[in-house]
């Protein structure tokens, strides 16, 4: 998991990997147009895509995780507040629903050493393969978003 603010992305937390980079300037990109689509916007095809979306947050007793396997996701939050738990998976950890191939996630019960993350406007997490995440939560406000999905064959 790598946590950042887009306003630094000159000098981004990618982990080294250009792909990240790539991503994170699309954002950028976006962000000085203070312009937000609705919906899903291509970048390389299902490799490399963000969908923009905005929603009411849920509260965290009404929130599952969920983890990837196919794709690595950015979150990155452009109005309101949101919380999003992480944990990093850990043999023995057990999905409540089993992985689902086609929309690639399986979802997990909060675990106990669940770190929370408080998500300003402008900040991005971004979640590996490995890293089991709650997103969405809150108080039931409004929020803006944009998820950026990115296939794990572009981070070799």
């Amino acid at each position: 998991m790598i946590l950042g603010l887009l306003s630094r992305a000159n000098n981004p937390h990618s982990g080294g990997y250009a792909v990240i980079d790539e991503a994170l300037q699309a954002l950028r990109q976006w962000s000085e147009k203070k312009e937000w689509p609705e919906g899903r916007l291509e970048l390389r095809g299902d490799l490399l895509y963000i969908n923009f979306m905005s929603f009411e947050t849920k509260s965290p007793a009404k929130q599952v995780a969920e983890k990837h396997e196919q794709y690595l996701d950015i979150h990155y939050l452009i109005e309101g507040s949101e919380q999003i738990g992480w944990s990093p998976l850990r043999e023995g950890m057990t999905p409540s629903q089993p992985y689902d191939e086609e929309d690639d996630y399986a979802l997990y019960a909060p675990q106990a050493d669940e770190q929370l993350l408080a998500m300003k406007p402008g900040m991005y997490a971004v979640f590996f393969p490995d890293d089991v995440h709650r997103p969405s939560m809150g108080d039931g406000s409004m929020i803006k978003k944009a998820v950026v999905k990115i296939h794990k064959a572009l981070l070799t």
